[in-house]
C-alpha cells in the first residue's frame, strides 16, 4: 500500500475508535504492516505502544524515525485463531491444555525474571459455546496462581514503560 494512502486508512482506523469508544486507542496492532507502518503509526496516533511484532517473549524498546517506540509483542501460538485454521485447535479441550501448559511453564520461569504470555481472543472464535467453556477454565487456573497479573496489554506497557524506561544506547 503507498505511505499516502496507508497514513490516510491510520487515520480513519483511529476516527472509527474514538467515534465508538469515546477515545482513541492507545495500542495498536496491524497484522499487515509495510515498512512505514510503525512510523505512519507513531505519527498519526497517540499511542503508547504497536504489537506488530512475533519476535520476542517481553517487550523491548526499538528507535523509529529517532524516537523510542515500546513493542508488545504479540503471540500466535496461544492465539484463538487456530481454530480456524486447519490443522489448528479441534475443540476447547486442545486450546485449554495448550495455554495451560504455557502458563504453567512462564509462571516456573517467571520466578527469576519477567514473563508474559500474550493470548490472542476473538469474541466470534473463541466465543462460541462449545470453547468458551475452555477460556474460563484456563481463567479460573491463572488466578489461582497469587503471583499471576490478568490484564490489557496497555496495562503492560504502562508497567513496562515504568519500570524498563527507553534507554538511550
Amino acid at each position: 500500500m503507498p505511505e499516502a494512502e496507508e497514513r490516510e486508512h491510520i487515520r480513519q482506523t483511529v476516527a472509527t475508535i474514538r467515534e465508538i469508544c469515546g477515545a482513541p486507542p492507545l495500542g495498536w496492532y496491524t497484522g499487515r504492516y509495510s515498512d512505514n507502518t510503525r512510523r505512519l503509526v507513531m505519527e498519526e496516533t497517540e499511542t503508547l505502544y504497536d504489537s506488530d511484532a512475533y519476535n520476542d517473549d517481553l517487550p523491548y524498546w526499538e528507535r523509529v524515525a529517532g524516537k523510542p517506540r515500546l513493542i508488545v509483542p504479540y503471540a500466535l501460538d496461544t492465539n484463538d485463531f487456530k481454530f480456524a485454521l486447519t490443522p489448528g485447535w479441534m475443540s476447547g479441550e486442545d486450546f485449554f491444555t495448550y495455554l495451560r501448559a504455557a502458563f504453567d511453564q512462564l509462571y516456573r520461569e517467571g520466578e527469576d525474571e519477567p514473563k508474559m504470555m500474550s493470548i490472542g481472543l476473538h469474541g466470534r472464535l473463541v466465543g462460541r459455546p462449545g470453547r468458551a467453556d475452555a477460556l474460563a477454565r484456563f481463567m479460573d487456573h491463572v488466578q489461582g496462581h497469587d503471583k499471576a497479573w490478568i490484564c490489557r496489554r496497555v496495562e503492560i506497557a504502562r508497567h513496562w514503560m515504568a519500570r524498563h524506561p527507553f534507554k538511550a544506547a
